[in-house]
C-alpha cells in the first residue's frame, strides 16, 4: 500500500512535504519518498488531504500509574481521558504528552474535538508529537516514522494546513 499527503510527520525534526509512505501487508514501512523523486508509478498511490503520521501511543494504557509518574517527570503530561480534565493550559518549556487513554484513533478524535479550544494555540505538529512521538519515545518504541517501523498510518484530516492548527472538526483515522 502506498499513501501520500501534503505533509508527513516523521518526527518533530522531520516533517516532509508531498511524500509517499509505502507499507507492506504486515504494516512495516518499506519506503518513504517525495513525489518529486517518484521512482514508482503514482497510479497505485492513495492521495489524502492532511497529515500522515505513525500511530498514537498511550502511556496510561501501557504502564502502571507509579511508572507513569516517573516517566513523565520532564514532560507536561495531560490525560485527556480523565473525566476530571475539563480544561487545561499548555505551558511552554516542557515537551507535551497528550494521552487519550487508548490508541484508538476514533476515540482520540473525539477527545481532540472536545479539547480543541485548549489546543488551538498549539501547532498541529506539537499535537501530533504529543500523541505519537514523545509517548513512543518514553515507552522505548520506535518514535519516528522511518523505513522498517511497524505502525498503523494515521491521517490527520480537516487541519488548517496554512496556519498549521487543528480545527473544531479535525479528525484522526487509520489509512489503508
Amino acid at each position: 500500500m502506498r499513501v501520500a499527503s501534503q505533509l508527513t510527520f516523521c518526527s518533530p525534526q522531520q516533517i516532509l512535504r508531498q511524500t509517499v509512505v509505502e507499507q507492506d501487508q504486515q504494516k512495516i514501512v518499506t519506503a518513504i519518498f517525495g513525489l518529486d523523486d517518484s521512482r514508482v508509478e503514482s497510479a497505485r498511490t492513495l492521495f489524502f488531504d492532511g497529515i500522515i503520521s505513525s500511530e498514537i501511543s498511550s502511556l496510561k494504557e501501557e504502564v502502571s500509574p507509579l511508572v507513569l509518574r516517573k516517566l513523565v517527570k520532564d514532560y507536561q503530561y495531560i490525560d485527556l481521558s480523565d473525566e476530571r480534565t475539563a480544561s487545561f493550559n499548555v505551558q511552554a518549556g516542557m515537551p507535551l504528552i497528550l494521552d487519550f487513554g487508548t490508541t484508538d484513533a476514533n476515540v482520540a478524535s473525539t477527545f481532540l474535538r472536545q479539547f480543541a479550544a485548549d489546543l488551538e494555540s498549539l501547532s498541529i505538529f506539537d499535537i501530533i508529537a504529543a500523541c505519537t512521538y514523545y509517548p513512543a519515545l518514553l515507552l522505548g518504541q520506535s518514535s519516528s516514522l522511518t523505513v522498517g517501523v511497524n505502525t498503523d498510518l494515521l491521517l490527520w484530516e480537516n487541519v488548517d494546513l496554512v496556519n498549521k492548527r487543528i480545527k473544531n472538526n479535525t479528525k484522526i483515522r487509520i489509512v489503508g
